[in-house]
């Protein structure tokens, strides 16, 4: 739900923008590692309560952002000041979620002996990311 709107926003401006100086970090994780825990979450006897997810990697959007720049083949990563991204965005999203921090850790899931094995987010979008 975060990278297709700055996907499009890049294609149609030809330039990555990040919602202030892009500092802010959301933890991410590959879809099959999610899924992955889901499965040792339901099969596993020894699994109960609340399991957050993560892929070991808290890539700022800055990073992210970079990385949409060398895959789409685009310039250096421009800040967008908030007012005129959620002009375009709108209000909570540019402000609560591309521009917001959301950072969870993965310590009971590792306990359960699950580990995520696929990409981080900036690998995956640099040489995985669908192009449109």
């Amino acid at each position: 739900m975060l990278i297709p709107p700055l996907v499009t926003q890049a294609q149609a401006g030809n330039t990555v923008r990040v919602g202030g100086r892009g500092l802010n970090r959301w933890s991410t994780v590959h879809l099959d590692d999610m899924v992955d825990l889901y499965h040792l979450a339901l099969t596993d006897p020894a699994a109960t309560g609340f399991y957050f997810v993560e892929g070991g990697e808290d890539a700022s959007f800055a990073d992210i952002g970079e990385a949409i720049a060398r895959r789409l083949g685009l310039g250096p990563v421009e800040p967008w000041d908030l007012d005129s991204a959620a002009a375009a965005w709108g209000e909570g999203f540019s402000r609560y979620a591309l521009g917001a921090n959301s950072r969870v850790r993965a310590t009971r899931a590792h306990d359960l002996g699950w580990h995520p094995s696929r990409p981080s987010i900036t690998k995956w979008i640099e040489q995985e990311m669908p192009l449109p």
